[in-house]
Formats: C-alpha cells, structure tokens, sequence
C-alpha cells in the first residue's frame, strides 16, 4: 500500500479536537522575544503518569511539558516490543503547534512580522534604512534557530508515528486477532487513532487477499486458516513478550498518590515486581536503571511508573 507520512500527519492535524483555544500559541522551546505571546494550554492529557487517577485534577501544559513527554512516548515506542497506546490528545497538541510554527515563521520569512523587529528599539527616522537593515540580519539568527529547532520537533513526530506504522504492518493479524477476540486490556479504539484503525484495516484486507491469490486457495480448505495457533509454531506473529529491555524508574510525583510503592528501612522508594519462573521478588527503586524481561514490566510501563531507555 502507498501511503505517505505527509498524508497521516495532515489527517491527524484535520482531526485536532483537543488543542489550545489561542490561535496565537507558537514555538516549543522559544528562540525569539517575538514568541513570548506562547500561551499554556489547558486540557487533561491521558499520555501524563497516574492520569487516569486525576481527570478531575486539570493543570496548565506548557509546550516544553508537551516536548519531553512526546520524547518520552518516542523512547518507548521504539524500545516496546508492542504497539502501546496513542497519547492522543498529545499528539493533536504538537500537531497544531507544529502548523502553527510553520505559519509564524513562514510570516516572518515573508516579512509580514518586519514591524514587530523594528519597533524593538524605538529608533527614529533618521538613518532609518541602515537601521532597518541591521535589524533585518540580526533577526535572520532566531529565524533560523526556530527552524532548526522546529524540524527537530517534526523528525521526532515522524519517526515516532513511522515505529507505530511498522508495528501496525508486523503484526497486523495479530491486533486483527485481539480486534475480533476482544481479549486485550484496552480496546483498538484507545491503542490506535482513527487513521490508524483505517491503515491497518485497509493494510489486512490487502494482505488476506495477497495470501488467498497467491497460496490459501490452493491448499485443502483445512489448511486455508490464517489464524491457527494449536501446531507447535503459531502462524499469528506476535511481539516478543520475553525481550529484555532497558527501564528507567521514575516514581510519582506524590508518594502518597500510589499505593503500590513502597518505602525501605534506609527511605529509599520502590516497587514490588514478582518473576514467575523463580518465584522471586525484586525491588525496583525509583530513580534508578534496571535491565528486565518485557513481559514482567509492561503494566508499570503503562502506567506511567517506568520508561524504557
């Protein structure tokens, strides 16, 4: 299937419900006193740890706020085994502030925003044109700090949704599997957005009738099901539950805010994870780096209280 990156960020920047209300937010990490009107928006977001505790708790998001955490999810994704939930409303937020960069700068690139530079120091007429000009070149260094800075924002944006696309297209039947079952913990609308559901519909359908054509009916009709997992190999590929992986622990903000963590004779914070195999306990304390099986920390990934690395 031909399908650009360009094409899914324009849909998902279409489909932006939950963003800030000021259409004069710009700029993630602020390079020019021009965008000091950056605005912090608002809203709940359920990428941010423990959020499904504090959805009557509301906080001010700030741009940089928003940057770490999409940095954050960029790690895991990549170092996940599993496709893990989309942070929606987070993802909309960079979107529409990613357009919104790229319209200011475009502005000043054009010099719509030429007044805003010259009025900085309230010079008068005379020698206007000289002044004019070595205003114009001192502002062409933020202009191009803004734009470095802007197209690291959009590589980290489009590598992170081109891991899921990967993920989505590797193990297809799979979440076709858990679609039809029901048998995972969140459903597929919560772990994909809508134009990923579509890609991956439209991605099984090509892929049942590519293997159909070419192998599935000429074979005895026994032998015709995709989805057989009692022989000894499963024909449905699913992620590698039992891959080691890199974990950083980070513990909440308020101790008091998780029951699950637990405090030592020496005050140091932990968590309690169990490793079936060996019947054994290990304490996880926060702030430091652990190397474990994936399948043994996923739910504290999920929720918030580890990250890979």
């Amino acid at each position: 299937m031909d399908i650009d990156i360009d094409d899914i960020l324009a849909e998902l920047d279409r489909d932006t419900t939950a963003v800030a209300s000021s259409s004069g937010q710009h700029g993630f990490l602020d390079a020019n006193s021009s965008m000091q009107h950056v605005t912090q928006t608002t809203a709940f977001d359920s990428s941010l740890p423990h959020a499904n505790n504090l959805q009557k708790d509301y906080s001010p998001v700030t741009p940089e706020q928003d940057y770490l955490q999409l940095l954050k999810h960029w790690r895991n994704e990549r170092c996940a085994p599993e496709l893990l939930p989309l942070p929606k409303l987070l993802v909309s937020r960079m979107l529409k502030r990613i357009q919104d960069q790229m319209e200011h700068i475009e502005n000043i690139s054009m010099g719509f925003l030429e007044h805003e530079i010259l009025e900085k120091d309230g010079e008068e007429a005379i020698g206007q044109n000289e002044y004019q000009n070595n205003a114009l070149n001192n502002g062409k260094l933020p202009l191009l700090c803004m734009e470095a800075e802007l197209e690291r924002v959009k590589f980290v944006m489009r590598s992170y949704l081109r891991c899921r696309l990967n993920k989505i297209d590797k193990y297809s039947l799979y979440l076709r599997q858990l679609g039809d079952q029901g048998i995972n913990l969140i459903s597929l609308d919560e772990l994909m957005s809508e134009q990923e559901l579509k890609y991956h519909a439209k991605h099984s359908v090509i892929l049942l009738k590519l293997l159909n054509n070419s192998i599935l009916r000429h074979m005895p009709p026994e032998l015709q099901a995709i989805n057989d997992t009692e022989g000894s190999v499963s024909m449905i590929e699913e992620p590698n539950w039992k891959k080691f992986v890199f974990i950083y622990v980070n513990g909440p903000a308020n101790v008091a805010d998780d029951p699950q963590l637990q405090q030592s004779e020496d005050g140091k914070y932990y968590y309690n994870i169990t490793i079936p195999e060996f019947d054994e306990i290990v304490e996880l304390t926060t702030g430091s780096i652990y190397v474990m099986r994936y399948d043994i920390v996923k739910d504290l990934l999920r929720d918030g209280k580890v990250e890979l690395i």
